[in-house]
């Protein structure tokens, strides 16, 4: 029986390396500071992801609450989802896991805005049998309700059921409710799991 392979987004489907993207902008030091502000406070973490808060009115509050940075942080509301580029070996690997007859999952923590833009321009959303977003369902990983969601959404079992995420904390989450879970660090890493630790075809 095939079975259900749950992928997070950034850094799994997508790169995601904002120290590095932030520095190679703007430099080093004032890259740290847009990053920090966009992306480092309470506000985010509390509203944005959660889907209480549009990524517009991220940004315009903390233009208001970082003046200095006003500038860099209005570009940045323009092109910050460029950081966002398709993983190919991650593709690869999902499209060799369809052939085999698994079915494809996403479960990420993102905002609205920058979630649909993902789904135009990375191909391996097209694959996807479907998924859970945190800015659609107002729940976030790590906590257990929204994993929960996966498996309730499309019926899922959690012992049949396989996720990878780049983040630890979250990959703990997924096992606390009974899903195999694997700490993404490289698609071959991960294909290595299925294939050794869980005996999958494909």
């Amino acid at each position: 029986m095939g079975k259900n392979i749950v992928f997070d987004a950034a850094g799994v489907l997508v790169e995601w390396d904002p120290v590095n993207w932030f520095a190679g902008h703007y430099g080093k030091e004032l890259g740290a500071q847009v990053l920090a502000a966009a992306m480092g406070s309470d506000y985010w973490f509390q509203n944005v992801d959660w889907g209480f808060v549009t990524e517009d009115e991220l940004f315009r509050h903390q233009a208001e609450a970082n003046p200095h940075l006003r500038k860099e942080l209005e570009e940045l509301d323009r092109i910050w989802h460029t950081i966002l580029q398709p993983k190919a070996d991650t593709e690869d690997l999902i499209r060799r896991l369809k052939k085999g007859g698994h079915r494809i999952y996403y479960l990420s923590n993102f905002p609205e805005r920058t979630f649909r833009k993902l789904l135009e321009t990375v191909p391996a959303f097209g694959l996807m049998d479907g998924g859970v977003v945190s800015y659609d369902v107002h729940q976030v990983k790590p906590n257990p309700d929204i994993y929960q969601t996966l498996l309730n959404r499309y019926q899922l079992e959690a012992k049949d059921t396989v996720f990878t995420d780049d983040t630890s904390i979250n990959v703990e989450g997924a096992q606390k409710v009974g899903i195999h879970a694997w700490h993404f660090t490289g698609a071959a890493g991960f294909e290595w799991y299925l294939k050794n630790d869980l005996g999958l075809e494909f």
